[in-house]
């Protein structure tokens, strides 16, 4: 048996280090997720989000420095998670396939969406959607076309999210799919 060396030692308490903090910030935001259905985001304390989660308020403020924090790490989570899956289809490739990604996903985290515009971050979620769709854009070499291009589309998401959410998602996925190529297809058609 080899005696594990003290970099190989070190290796692992980082990992474990790692994971238990990885842990500990889903145990915070899922306690104020918890929270925020049962009372206004203005109404929750940090020592209510701490008892919650089960984690000391150390552990708490090692994470986040509010709950506005909180809500933001977890809106940027759930914004890449949607938009790693949608990579799978692409837009210029297949519009319907695109779409149809979008809103599935989507659909899949109408809930949080829902209680994040209770809570008034409106506006953090269209930054975060513009951060998603700026990062692929190297900053030094994007035209002022190209950037506000994809504030434009980032509007036009946000908007059509945020009306297809709070009015219940009466649409299907495939019915949303197919309304946005259709806006697109008559935007794009000579007057």
């Amino acid at each position: 048996m080899s005696k594990k060396t003290e970099l190989e030692r070190k290796d692992i308490l980082r990992l474990s280090n790692e994971e238990s903090n990885r842990i500990t910030k889903e145990c915070i935001e899922t306690a104020l997720l918890i929270l925020m259905k049962e009372k206004e985001f203005k109404d929750i304390s940090i020592t209510d989000i701490v008892k919650r989660s089960g984690v000391s308020r150390t552990a708490y403020y090692r994470n986040y420095s509010s709950k506005e924090d909180i809500l933001n790490n977890y809106l940027e989570t759930v914004v890449k998670a949607i938009t790693n899956k949608m990579d799978l289809t692409t837009y210029s490739e297949d519009d319907f396939g695109f779409w149809h990604s979008m809103f599935m996903q989507v659909r899949n985290h109408s809930e949080m969406y829902s209680i994040l515009l209770k809570a008034g971050f409106e506006g953090i979620i269209l930054s975060n959607i513009n951060k998603i769709m700026l990062e692929d854009l190297p900053a030094d070499t994007i035209s002022k076309k190209q950037k506000y291009d994809i504030y434009f589309w980032s509007g036009a998401v946000y908007n059509i999210l945020t009306e297809w959410i709070t009015s219940g998602m009466k649409e299907s996925n495939e019915e949303m799919a197919q309304i946005c190529c259709e806006v697109i297809a008559e935007a794009n058609s000579p007057i």
